[in-house]
């Protein structure tokens, strides 16, 4: 079969897919890709094909059009159906523009479409403490973000979203032409570690009491970084054996009350005074040392944004992490509080460190709630039970030839 892969962060969601496709030779795939942190990176069968987000002839430093990238992927599509390649299914993610032009390139090819987020503007809180209804402009900033969104929901043939909080959020019209698969989580990677220690080439914490940690891919607002940060005071005090990882990208850029720019983290940390040899930041882990700190933790927070669980909570709990998340529907949606993990109230840094403690002070009664953990992602979330779903949507779409009735 001929499958094409449209993902401008290789390899997304797709490295599953990608990599069971690309071991039988009968297949032609091709991942379609943007320049990104894992540009050199290759999965063996797949042919990588980069497209370019700049209009080609305009001045350098110009802004590009939204559209863009979906003009950048169509060119190459339109390119690879002159050399008489033509899919036997187009598999993309939305949110991007990077699918726009997908179906007019090949109107008669399937096109599957993941979809993670479309902006409810009814539902929309921008971080843990919003209760404000977003003003006009931002309203329209967000309708202009669900254009690609929409244009992928009525074009694709069929649609998949990792949860159903996410699925909820999208146009009931659509609802018909989504299934609910989450992308799956590697559980033989990310597994317990009995009595593990956190030790890298930088960091040796071998030999503290208890570990709290805390994962995001950027500290930002929207993230908790500020009321996570705001209650360790109290955790330090109360645990002087306890030691704090944070983990997230410094990428965040905001303007201070002087209006000079600064980043999030550094203006949390002017506020906040803790104690340097006990708090400790790193930017990115690879994947086993990120596997040694989740099942070296005693207690991992998880404050990602109202908007979708992300996947280091399911990663943590895979671990058999002790989590501690907020109390928002997406979370809800995955943990049970005190059956397989710790829902609290963030809207306070006190609130937090109390349930911080609790947790540290009575590590025997959590065991339970720990394994609790490991089984929810093992039944419902890990890759050998979501592969398959994702399998058999794209079975029926390739010889069906014609959109789906819902699955799942």
């Amino acid at each position: 079969m001929n499958i094409v892969f449209i993902h401008p962060g290789f390899p997304g969601q797709f490295r599953f897919l990608a990599e069971m496709f690309g071991k039988d030779k009968r297949n032609k795939t091709i991942f379609i890709t943007s320049v990104n942190k894992n540009k050199d990176r290759q999965i063996p069968g797949v042919r990588k094909i980069i497209f370019s987000e700049k209009m080609p002839g305009r001045k350098t430093g110009a802004p590009s059009p939204p559209t863009s990238p979906g003009l950048s992927v169509a060119n190459i599509l339109a390119g690879l159906k002159k050399q008489n390649y033509i899919p036997n299914l187009i598999i993309g993610t939305s949110g991007s523009g990077t699918c726009l032009y997908v179906k007019d390139v090949f109107p008669d090819t399937p096109f599957l479409c993941f979809f993670e987020w479309f902006h409810n503007q009814d539902n929309l809180p921008d971080n843990l403490n919003s209760t404000a209804e977003p003003d006009l402009k931002v309203r329209m900033k967000l309708r202009n973000r669900n254009l690609p969104v929409l244009a992928d929901l009525y074009a694709c043939d069929h649609g998949i979203c990792p949860s159903g909080w996410q699925k909820s959020q999208f146009p009931k019209e659509f609802h018909s032409k989504l299934s609910v698969v989450h992308n799956g989580i590697d559980i033989g990677l990310f597994q317990p570690g009995k009595d593990q220690k956190f030790k890298t080439g930088n960091l040796d914490l071998s030999g503290v009491g208890q570990l709290v940690t805390y994962t995001a891919n950027v500290l930002a607002p929207y993230k908790g970084f500020q009321q996570f940060m705001e209650s360790l005071p109290a955790v330090l005090e109360q645990k002087p054996d306890v030691h704090v990882v944070i983990v997230g990208a410094d990428h965040v850029v905001i303007k201070d009350k002087s209006g000079n720019k600064a980043s999030y983290k550094s203006l949390i940390l002017e506020k906040v005074k803790l104690d340097p040899d006990r708090v400790h930041f790193m930017d990115e882990l690879i994947h086993e040392e990120y596997k040694r700190l989740l099942q070296a933790s005693a207690v991992h927070i998880c404050l990602d944004s109202p908007l979708v669980v992300s996947k280091f909570l399911l990663c943590a709990m895979s671990c058999e992490c002790l989590v501690i998340a907020p109390d928002i529907a997406p979370v809800k949606e995955v943990i049970t509080d005190g059956a397989n993990g710790i829902i609290a109230d963030f809207s306070s840094p006190d609130k937090i460190a109390e349930k911080i403690v609790a947790c540290l002070d009575y590590p025997s009664f959590m065991t339970a709630v720990r394994q609790k953990a490991r089984q929810t992602i093992a039944e419902t979330y890990a890759i050998e039970k979501n592969l398959p779903l994702q399998l058999d949507i794209i079975k029926k779409l390739i010889h069906q030839g014609k959109p789906l009735k819902q699955f799942g």
